[in-house]
């Protein structure tokens, strides 16, 4: 019987996700384009906080219990996830174009909170303390990282709009200059119906409840997976790591996907950057002030792991146009032996 129900709410999950990705990525395109909005500020800011926010729940759940380990390694092992193995999946499927605001302001970012959470962790090798921990006051320091980049990111947005609605203008005032063209029976061309644009509470019902699908059915995939694996003999870090971690993923995932499908890859590429670094600056920044955090050496390893890769998939991103299927294969790859790693070391060392 439990097994049974364990499949049916795999099942469910499954479809709740696909589904409610589908609405919640409707709901945030129109917001992009009611607004004038770019795609890829949406996804950094409303779509990845709203996909981040079963690793949040998890996380604090997880601190408050006293469960650190699998905390702070559903937080590492979601990061290895969303920037390898989602960005990887959604390459193969379409090439993902990188814009050069990205590459000056959310690459960096990314890279720069990674280091920090390596620095704030490694205390044992950098101030030859008892022990590593991330303390109250370092948490701080990323919370406000976060502020700064969300300032950042709005005054960038900011200047675009002025420097999109100049060039408008100017396109209006020569379209007024040039004579107008009569029609004739050969340039007459029937009108396109036009889309019609979704209401302000047909927005706000997209994005309710395709979140509530997408939040709920990962929930339902990932206690079924998570209940498993610790009846198999898993370790608390590697759950953490890999179990809980790809079902707090899975938003990220079905939305970034459906956001490829749809063809708003700005939206994809900005729903995975923007929830690497909440991952780590808001949610870990909220944990650390909860309690302190103390990092195993198992963890420890994987951040290093999570840094160099980190790193890795900047530099492949920022010197290229787009990231194609055959990066997209080299990060999926990457993840798959990290994977690999990951189990062996749990049940061989």
């Amino acid at each position: 019987m439990a097994i049974f129900l364990n499949i049916l709410f795999l099942i469910i999950g499954m479809a709740l996700l696909i589904k409610g990705a589908d609405f919640f990525v409707s709901g945030a395109s129109a917001i992009a384009k009611r607004f004038k909005i770019s795609s890829m500020l949406i996804g950094l800011t409303v779509v990845a906080i709203g996909t981040s926010l079963p690793e949040l729940s998890v996380s604090i759940a997880s601190a408050i219990k006293g469960s650190v380990d699998m905390s702070i390694g559903n937080i590492v092992g979601s990061n290895m996830m969303n920037l390898l193995l989602i960005l990887g999946i959604v390459a193969l499927i379409k090439p993902v174009p990188v814009n050069k605001s990205s590459k000056k302001i959310d690459f960096p970012f990314l890279m720069g909170v990674t280091v920090l959470l390596l620095l704030f962790s490694a205390d044992i090798i950098l101030n030859g303390g008892q022990s590593n921990l991330i303390s109250r006051s370092e948490c701080i320091v990323f919370l406000i990282v976060l502020i700064i980049y969300i300032t950042i990111l709005i005054l960038n947005a900011k200047k675009g709009h002025q420097q999109k609605f100049k060039i408008d203008e100017n396109i209006e005032k020569i379209q007024l200059q040039e004579p107008a063209q009569e029609e004739t029976a050969d340039n007459k061309k029937k009108p396109k119906k036009a889309k019609k644009d979704l209401k302000i509470w047909q927005i706000i019902l997209c994005l309710i409840f395709g979140l509530a699908g997408v939040v709920f059915g990962a929930k339902c995939v990932s206690s079924t997976a998570q209940f498993l694996a610790i009846k198999i003999g898993m370790s608390e870090s590697l759950v953490g790591l890999t179990i809980v971690a790809i079902g707090t993923s899975l938003p990220e995932l079905a939305t970034s996907i459906a956001a490829s499908v749809k063809g708003e890859n700005d939206m994809a590429l900005g729903n995975i950057l923007g929830s690497s670094i909440i991952n780590i600056a808001l949610i870990l920044g909220i944990v650390g002030t909860i309690t302190q955090i103390p990092v195993s050496t198992t963890i420890l390893v994987d951040m290093i792991i999570l840094t160099i890769s980190t790193i890795i998939f900047s530099i492949l991103c920022m010197t290229r146009k787009n990231v194609n299927r055959i990066i997209g294969g080299i990060f999926v790859f990457m993840y798959i032996a990290y994977m690999i790693f990951a189990i062996v070391r749990n049940y061989c060392f």
